[in-house]
């Protein structure tokens, strides 16, 4: 009898499911009853592979490069480092906390003109002139208030240095709202539109943290060192071949191959625009012969950017030069059987590696006392006029952001020419497309099915309904979560009136979606792995999407030469789309839906869940004119409905009265009369 009842109950469970997943079938078949065009498994990952090729493509032709790269003036400009303005280092002591040994100043510091940086300055009691460290913090809790971070400054300063540990930008004190978190992602992203990217800001404060420590009597201009773990690692190395005055450095599991952080999980704070294009790693540390190096590597660290098979091929390639400089013993490494972290035991390696290096006199023992201290105790921002100093990544982009929109507003002349020019060169390595082969694929569900092949082996597929007889408008949409999300409500709209209408899935969506990317990617917005790999390779999703949808309209054109193209699209695709009116000068009819009015982000966290996802960033958009001077410079007819920001969230309008002003403002200078609306309701 309870075997019966056992059976009897399973079989009610196995029901249940199955009639649960007829449901879920069911309104799946709702929302995506259109048939696909590629068809090619998951498992394969075209798009994964189209990237990787193109990554050997570019080795291949760095390794047949004869001239030798200035790695200091090639970090310089391309990360564009000389654009800010320098004000005194204007540093305060806001606390001083006495320990056995040492004394901890908690201080302000003057980076940029108007950026302050909170950091602790690690100080040993006696004489000086003590050599110096920096020591920047990884992805750790804390940020420079972190358990590893405090652990290796009084290590330090217990054992004759002065060690300064700052909040890298948009972690810690410098999070939103002065609370640490996550400073990558679209926020940290935003910096790339300002026009520097996320990496070159933490290079620029590094570099005057030198200059601070060499203002201080008690420091030895001449002996100052740099470490740092993980992402503080990577900061580490970046600094030392950047400038000279670091004598000697520890990275710390943070050296792997460019390579390798391609289709990858990495942070934007180790994101090297067009960093491929020209140079590896290797090529990196090589520059900083013959100053000392010692690489630290955990043998179970699970990120392959920063594995010891990644790591050895950069050492590889880097110690020839060593060698040949006659200073092998100056580039070395060491394997320690850890995962991905900064131990006691790789503090120990790395504090006799300053010793051999920046010290005449070493001490025979060590000193390995450690007071941790409570995270307010080493907090800066201790008060309202405090916190108000130190700028946070919205406060620095929207300041910065507003002023150059202005800039543009209100000049009295605008060459077109020349704007357009410059549009195609901030999408990096922008071509345009041209098609190889057209397949047909057997109509199904009332679709006629195209492939097109570009000439770069871009697979890209289009769904198409043609109009009625007698009917004039044929839709063309570029769906920004791909054809396969697009609504039975919507197909309606755009077909019940006999307008025919055209469906693509652009590069990363709907069918050419990457599941090795979307797998890395996790909770992050989505292309955060795709669009840091293009960008590494030189290039960008906005100018991919910007150059498919130019060789489809081309295609569409010439197959529908008397046809009214209304040209669809929504929030990142809109971007796109509008790009491509620019830089053809197409005079189309567009409408964009949930298009976001401007780069300048319009949150205070780095946690929204509508934001625009990672493939709307463009390297310098906003000082070029932002959406505002795309639009602007669009000379179709421009329709966009329910207006957001980059969180998503609708503005107000008010703030649309005052943007579509400046389009206008705009477009009176250059002489634009097509037609703009904005609006927060649905068309």
């Amino acid at each position: 009898m309870v075997g019966y009842r056992l059976m009897h109950y399973t079989y009610i469970a196995v029901i249940i499911i199955l009639q649960s997943i007829m449901v879920k079938l069911s309104q799946a078949q709702q929302v995506n009853s259109l048939p696909s065009v590629l068809g090619i498994p998951e498992t394969l990952d075209r798009t994964e592979s189209w990237v990787m090729d193109h990554v050997r493509s570019l080795s291949r032709d760095r390794n047949a490069r004869q001239q030798p790269l200035d790695i200091t003036t090639w970090i310089r400009k391309n990360l564009n480092l000389d654009a800010v303005d320098f004000g005194e280092l204007d540093m305060h002591i806001v606390k001083t906390i006495n320990l056995d040994g040492l004394v901890v100043h908690n201080i302000l510091f003057q980076t940029q003109l108007g950026v302050y940086v909170p950091a602790n300055l690690y100080v040993p009691k006696g004489d000086g002139p003590f050599p110096a460290i920096i020591n920047s913090h990884g992805h750790w809790p804390g940020a420079k208030k972190g358990h590893i971070v405090q652990q290796t400054a009084q290590l330090l300063a217990r054992n004759g240095y002065v060690c300064l540990n700052m909040d890298a930008w948009g972690a810690g004190e410098r999070g939103s709202n002065h609370l640490h978190e996550y400073h990558g992602a679209s926020l940290g992203s935003s910096l790339l539109d300002l026009g520097i990217p996320l990496m070159g800001m933490q290079l620029i404060d590094n570099q005057r943290a030198i200059d601070l420590l060499q203002s201080l009597p008690y420091v030895d201009p001449n002996r100052i060192g740099a470490t740092g773990a993980s992402g503080g690692g990577n900061q580490t190395w970046w600094l030392t071949a950047l400038d000279e005055r670091i004598k000697a450095a520890v990275p710390v599991v943070s050296v792997g191959t460019f390579e390798s952080y391609v289709m990858n999980s990495n942070c934007v704070c180790e994101l090297h625009p067009k960093g491929l294009v020209d140079m590896e790693k290797a090529d990196v540390l090589a520059s900083i012969a013959p100053r000392a190096v010692k690489i630290l590597t955990a043998l179970q660290d699970g990120n392959a950017a920063f594995n010891v098979h990644e790591m050895l091929k950069t050492y590889d390639k880097a110690k020839q030069h060593y060698d040949e400089a006659g200073h092998s013993a100056h580039f070395v490494y060491e394997l320690f059987d850890e995962k991905h972290d900064y131990t006691a035991e790789m503090q120990r390696r790395m504090l006799d590696w300053f010793d051999q290096y920046l010290k005449a006199d070493a001490a025979n023992s060590i000193d390995t006392a450690f007071c941790p201290l409570d995270e307010e105790e080493l907090t800066v921002g201790v008060s309202s006029e405090l916190k108000a100093k130190i700028t946070t990544t919205v406060e620095y982009v929207s300041a910065r952001g507003k002023h150059m929109q202005n800039a543009l507003v209100q000049s009295e002349k605008i060459n077109k020419k020349v704007k357009i020019q410059e549009l195609r060169e901030l999408l990096l390595s922008y071509k345009e497309l041209a098609i190889r082969q057209i397949e047909k694929i057997p109509e199904q569900a009332g679709y006629q099915r195209f492939l097109l092949t570009a000439t770069d082996q871009r697979l890209i597929p289009l769904l198409i309904k043609e109009p009625a007889v007698g009917k004039q408008v044929l839709n063309v949409v570029f769906p920004s979560r791909g054809a396969s999300s697009i609504s039975p409500d919507s197909l309606d709209r755009w077909t019940t009136n006999g307008d025919g209408v055209v469906m693509v899935d652009l590069f990363g969506l709907g069918e050419r979606s990457s599941k090795q990317g979307d797998d890395i990617d996790g909770r992050l917005p989505r292309f955060h792995t795709l669009s840091r790999s293009l960008l590494w390779m030189g290039e960008s999703i906005m100018a991919t999407w910007t150059s498919e949808i130019g060789l489809v309209m081309g295609y569409l054109n010439e197959r529908f030469p008397d046809q009214e193209i209304h040209i669809i699209a929504d929030r990142e695709t809109a971007i796109a789309s509008l790009i491509y009116s620019v830089l053809d000068q197409y005079p189309g009819y567009f409408f964009l839906s949930d298009m976001p009015v401007t780069y300048v982000p319009d949150y205070q966290t780095n946690v929204n869940e509508n934001e625009l996802n990672m493939a709307s960033h463009i390297p310098g958009i906003i000082p070029w004119g932002d959406i505002v001077g795309l639009v602007a410079l669009s000379p179709a007819d421009v329709y966009m409905e329910r207006v957001i920001g980059m969180s998503g969230r609708a503005i107000d309008e008010s703030n649309i009265r005052r943007y579509a002003e400046q389009m206008e403002q705009i477009r009176l200078t250059l002489g634009n009369t097509s037609k703009i609306r904005l609006t927060v309701e649905k068309r």
